[in-house]
């Protein structure tokens, strides 16, 4: 359909692309915080100002935040959808274990306004009425002062003891674009997405804690020791960002009290601001590579680790393999896009969440990390709408994962994600992967799609575009969308004019049906030829709705099959008589029934 439009406009497909990216704007955004924690109550306050510039070509008369934290309390939207399934982690926390974010006063340009929710009882999203409408080119500034506490039973966030994980922590601007407000509520099946800005934001907390945080620290000890020591300077990165003094809010006047410190930290580029304190956090060092240490082109950022006494495997191996993964990603994507990357334990003990410049992990896993750090490029760096397209992050993540591994010795680590996947389509069980997060079933299906099934499309598409060009997408996807807001249509237009083909029904397919793919061989005979070689008649058959090209391989000679016919008899001529023919040897194909691939050679 695509390849059909471009002729009858008479437009290259490259023109087509840029046609479109000439609608794509994105917000400004420049945040500058102070906040301090207290943990005889577990209470941050802090204070924020937010400049916020329309490049939209629409007026505005309100502006959204999500207050993420009041997602793990009773009766919010996310608690609610739990009980659908029969969790209630949330709906039953108590008044001292439940997490909350509240706002406490809100001007606009210096006259105060009145917040409201208009999901109530949820109260993830605000809305800020303006006094006056904000005009295309127009800068509004926003100030605020909120409380915020984490819950104790953690989810991406949480507490225990003196252990914070501030995941979620400040009001944080939502995203506008051709679409309107993205301003739905944080619920269970997917997770963030944030306008690019940059982050000025100083932390007041007790003196011996140590923190891990997106940014650097450009000022103030974040509590990190080498062997005793500071980590030098050019590990802090402390200059990676021009100086500017510290814009003051008032919150934190004068010297921080007896017993407590500060860290001021800067980000640039980036959608979201995430930090983690514990006092017992230990630091394994920075690996700071140069160009011919590194053996490549483009040096990599400081990798910092912060664990806990009591994780074992974390020291060395963390950062280890941090450093394998930034640069498996720079050799497919391109240049990490900031200064520094911490990796660190969490409160949660299972998985991972992505954060720009912060991973918070549970265990020292190389499949976790892998899967993290390859976030820093899908959804840090190309920030897609992870609700509304959770594949093009997830999904696209799970594979690149699973690429590292193959890469590294293991074939075989489709071969569970393609076991679990036809289980469900035989089952009739599968859903759409093009759904928002909220419209799958339940959370296993949405985990099956998103995931698994995601992965092995990406596979075929890579086996049917081949490596090579394959990886000239990805790094096209790259410099064109770097830093900026990415969807289904960004990432189809570079593959179809990378590689020269029409792959709308590619997308259509495998995205947006359930359709099966299940190709058989009905019958399979050899007879001699003259010349003493033998021709082998294979009859092929289509028995799903979905279609792909399919390898066959009669004895030592392979074909690649292009009809899309439902029935098709092909010759293939061997030097010796072949013992069977197989469809798809590699196993590359979402095939629906194995059992049918192959046949003897009669």
């Amino acid at each position: 359909m695509i390849a059909a439009l471009f002729a009858l406009f008479a437009i290259a497909p490259s023109q087509a692309v840029a046609a479109q990216d000439t609608a794509r704007f994105q917000q400004g955004v420049d945040y500058r915080v102070e906040a301090r924690l207290d943990e005889t109550t577990n209470v941050l306050t802090g204070r924020g100002r937010l400049r916020y510039t329309n490049n939209s070509p629409s007026t505005l008369d309100t502006l959204y935040f999500q207050q993420y934290l009041n997602a793990f309390r009773p009766n919010s939207a996310w608690a609610r959808r739990e009980l659908e399934f029969g969790v209630r982690r949330f709906q039953d926390l108590g008044p001292n274990d439940h997490a909350f974010e509240r706002l406490r006063r809100v001007e606009v340009d210096g006259r105060a306004v009145t917040p409201v929710y208009p999901g109530a009882p949820d109260s993830t999203v605000v809305a800020v009425p303006l006094p006056a409408p904000l005009a295309p080119g127009g800068t509004v500034t926003v100030r605020m002062d909120w409380d915020a506490r984490l819950s104790t039973t953690p989810r991406r966030q949480g507490r225990r003891g003196r252990h914070h994980d501030f995941a979620h922590w400040y009001p944080r601007i939502a995203v506008f674009d051709r679409e309107g407000w993205k301003q739905q509520p944080l619920l269970p099946q997917g997770e963030f997405f944030g306008e690019f800005g940059s982050y000025d934001v100083t932390l007041d907390v007790a003196r011996d804690q140590v923190i891990g945080s997106t940014g650097v620290p450009v000022e103030g000890d974040p509590g990190w020791r080498l062997n005793g020591e500071l980590p030098p300077p050019e590990a802090l990165r402390r200059d990676a960002y021009p100086a500017r003094p510290a814009e003051a809010l008032g919150l934190l006047a004068g010297e921080p009290a007896e017993g407590r410190k500060r860290v001021r930290w800067r980000a640039e580029d980036v959608h979201h601001f995430a930090w983690s304190a514990s006092p017992d956090f230990l630091y394994d060092g920075v690996i700071r590579t140069s160009l011919d240490e590194a053996g490549q082109s483009t040096p990599l950022p400081s990798i910092h680790v912060l664990y806990q006494p009591a994780d074992t495997g974390w020291s060395g191996t963390v950062a280890r393999r941090t450093y394998g993964a930034v640069s498996w990603l720079q050799e497919l994507f391109g240049p990490y896009a900031w200064p520094q990357l911490t990796v660190l334990s969490r409160v949660e003990r299972r998985g991972g969440t992505e954060f720009p410049m912060l991973i918070m992990n549970a265990t020292p896993s190389e499949g976790l990390i892998v899967h993290e750090v390859a976030h820093q490029w899908l959804h840090g760096i190309l920030a897609n709408d992870e609700r509304r397209a959770g594949w093009l992050d997830e999904g696209f993540t799970d594979f690149v994962t699973n690429w590292y591994w193959e890469r590294n010795g293991r074939p075989d680590v489709w071969d569970a994600g393609m076991r679990s996947v036809s289980e469900l389509e035989r089952r009739g069980q599968t859903q759409p992967i093009a759904l928002p997060g909220e419209a799958f079933r339940d959370p296993a299906t949405y985990s099956a799609m998103t995931y698994s099934k995601t992965s092995l499309v990406f596979r075929m598409l890579r086996e049917l575009l081949g490596e090579d060009t394959f990886r000239r997408v990805l790094r096209a996807y790259h410099d064109r969308y770097r830093l900026q807001h990415v969807d289904e249509a960004a990432f189809r237009g570079v593959a179809e004019e990378v590689s020269g083909r029409d792959l709308d029904w590619f997308f259509q397919q495998w995205l947006h049906t359930t359709d099966t793919l299940d190709y058989g061989i009905r019958r399979a005979a050899a007879t001699r030829r003259p010349d003493g070689q033998w021709t082998t008649r294979v009859e092929v058959v289509r028995l799903g709705n979905a279609w792909m090209p399919v390898e066959l391989r009669v004895g030592d000679v392979s074909r690649t099959l292009e009809s899309r016919e439902r029935s098709q008899t092909v010759e293939v001529v061997t030097r010796t008589r072949p013992r069977e023919a197989v469809l798809d040897p590699r196993q590359v194909l979402l095939d629906l029934d194995r059992t049918n691939d192959r046949a003897p050679v009669r």
